[in-house]
């Protein structure tokens, strides 16, 4: 089957030209940006398209996004996407194929550097999103994503630590642990509660975990009185770590 990749115009008064998205043989109709010029002849979608509403997670390059489809209103749709430390929200149009698919084009701000253009399906149940992003700054790739519905728990027994968020830490605990793994386990304890982490070798590492799921920029309120002193007491031995790592020759 042909790929045929999307045409985006960038000016203001420009839509954004919605391609088949890999979907199938039946060309999608292009989808204005701003619902509002659609005019009244524009196909609207049906109380149905409520059951959309939730978290897509998957893999986005080298990176895990979950993208939120926060509301659906007619055929305006707004939302956000959470990947590598990075929350940008969106907002865009819907229109609804014969065969029940739902596609949409949204875009984000564009105030920042690496915002763009997100086109995907919506599969008739609502378990998936299929689609590609295309960012504003062609210096930049595009990225392709099948992302899959997840309802976000917070489960303190995953993880190789999972001690950090389940029980008070003692000094013993920690006084065989090396400067990685007491980074490790500090940082599983933001990464059960949906952490979004900007640095790259520990964002890499928890992406490849399939219990983690990036939720938020800041998740400090939802730390257990456990987690909070676990967490203050590991920084303090990676601080140690750290100083005499050398000595110590670990």
């Amino acid at each position: 089957m042909k790929i045929i990749l999307p045409v985006l115009v960038l000016s203001a008064a420009a839509a954004v030209v919605v391609s088949p998205l890999l979907l199938g043989s039946d060309p999608v109709p292009p989808v204005p940006l701003d619902p509002r010029a659609a005019g009244a002849d524009a196909p609207q979608v049906d109380q149905d398209a409520a059951k959309v509403v939730g978290h897509y997670t998957g893999a986005f390059g080298k990176n895990k996004i979950t993208i939120r489809i926060e509301k659906v209103v007619g055929t305006s749709v707004l939302g956000y996407s959470i990947v590598a430390g990075n929350e940008r929200a969106f907002s865009g149009s819907s229109t609804r194929r014969e065969d029940g698919i739902m596609i949409v084009v949204a875009r984000e701000p564009g105030d920042d550097k690496n915002d763009g253009v997100f086109q995907f399906r919506v599969e008739p149940d609502a378990s998936a999103i299929l689609g590609w992003w295309q960012p504003y700054d062609k210096k930049l790739e595009t990225k392709h994503y099948r992302l899959a519905r997840r309802v976000f728990r917070y489960d303190p027994t995953v993880g190789d630590y999972p001690q950090s968020s389940t029980k008070l830490l003692a000094k013993a605990d920690l006084e065989e642990s090396s400067q990685h793994g007491l980074r490790v386990m500090r940082s599983e304890i933001y990464a059960r509660h949906g952490y979004s982490f900007k640095k790259r070798d520990i964002r890499e590492y928890f992406d490849d975990k399939d219990w983690y799921m990036p939720m938020s920029m800041d998740v400090a309120a939802q730390l257990t009185p456990i987690e909070k002193k676990n967490e203050a007491l590991i920084k303090r031995f990676e601080t140690y770590a750290a100083e005499y790592y050398d000595k110590f020759g670990r």
